[in-house]
């Protein structure tokens, strides 16, 4: 056999198994499995909107953070699931509970229900704390009072609820939330709490109590104070608040607070990234 004709009848032997590879006479080649979507990231705040009457849950209900489009509308017995990115990103303060689409027996004037017993306007519901830190995402029940009569609705009272002011502390290096901070405000008496793994704080003032009467008349401007040593800061480090760097047991309380306006005090930020504050780094070993 020449080395021509040799080449030839190889060449046509692996044309053959070619073919046969490629579905001509063979098997056809295995498919590939297919892999499962990517489960949704993201943090869904969930709960259940129910009738005060007999505890069932009421589908129509829109649940709205603050004043933002995220929100959600009850359903499958009144559950709702809204979308807020994720557990590092800010929520409002408060929520929005609207019955409009669920009936003329739950009037949008009616009070809601919610955290223990407390009620509440239905435009403006305290967000937990616990949702702020970050520590869960179930808002859990939210009761709707319910009236058997359309014609003749009850008188809606003043709804008394628990004063609770609400911040965050942050640090100025990374802008992220401080957890373990000491927050101190009053003085009669003095509320601490601590700061969650997001850096906010609700420090829980009692049963619709004004913020002005915990401050003695004779302390002008009134002030509230952090302390950062549990959190792993050093307490020499200054905060800047509402446009001022002070100390942190110096920190003016807003007029606004003060006059019971609004009960969110905003952003604390530690001065953490230079400025004179910090201490020059220990010598190397």
């Amino acid at each position: 056999m020449t080395g021509s004709r040799a080449a030839g009848l190889i060449a046509l032997a692996v044309a053959a198994a070619l073919l046969a590879g490629c579905g001509g006479g063979g098997s056809p080649a295995p498919t590939p499995p297919t892999s499962n979507p990517p489960p949704l990231s993201g943090r869904y705040l969930t709960g259940t909107v129910v009738s005060s009457s007999d505890g069932q849950g009421i589908d129509g209900v829109v649940v709205r953070l603050g004043e933002s489009a995220l929100a959600d509308t009850t359903k499958n017995g009144g559950q709702f699931s809204i979308s807020v990115g994720t557990d590092s990103d800010e929520l409002p303060d408060h929520f929005q509970v609207d019955t409009t689409g669920a009936g003329t027996s739950f009037p949008s004037s009616g009070l809601i229900t919610y955290a223990g017993g407390q009620t509440y306007y239905p435009d403006f519901v305290d967000m937990p704390v616990a949702i702020l830190n970050g520590d869960t995402d179930d808002l859990g029940t939210i009761t709707i009072t319910e009236v058997t009569d359309p014609a003749l609705p009850p008188p809606v009272p003043y709804p008394l609820k628990n004063s609770v002011i609400l911040g965050r502390v942050v640090k100025e290096s990374d802008g992220i939330g401080v957890a373990d901070v000491a927050v101190t405000f009053g003085f009669t008496p003095a509320v601490t709490r601590k700061t969650g793994k997001n850096g906010y704080f609700a420090l829980d003032l009692g049963r619709d109590a004004p913020v002005l009467p915990l401050f003695p008349s004779g302390k002008w401007p009134p002030t509230f104070s952090i302390d950062t040593t549990k959190a792993g800061l050093l307490s020499i480090l200054e905060v800047e608040f509402n446009g001022q760097v002070t100390a942190q047991g110096a920190i003016v309380v807003p007029t606004e607070v003060l006059t019971s306006q609004t009960t969110t005090l905003g952003t604390i930020t530690v001065l953490d990234d230079g400025g004179g504050n910090n201490p020059p780094p220990p010598p190397p070993p």
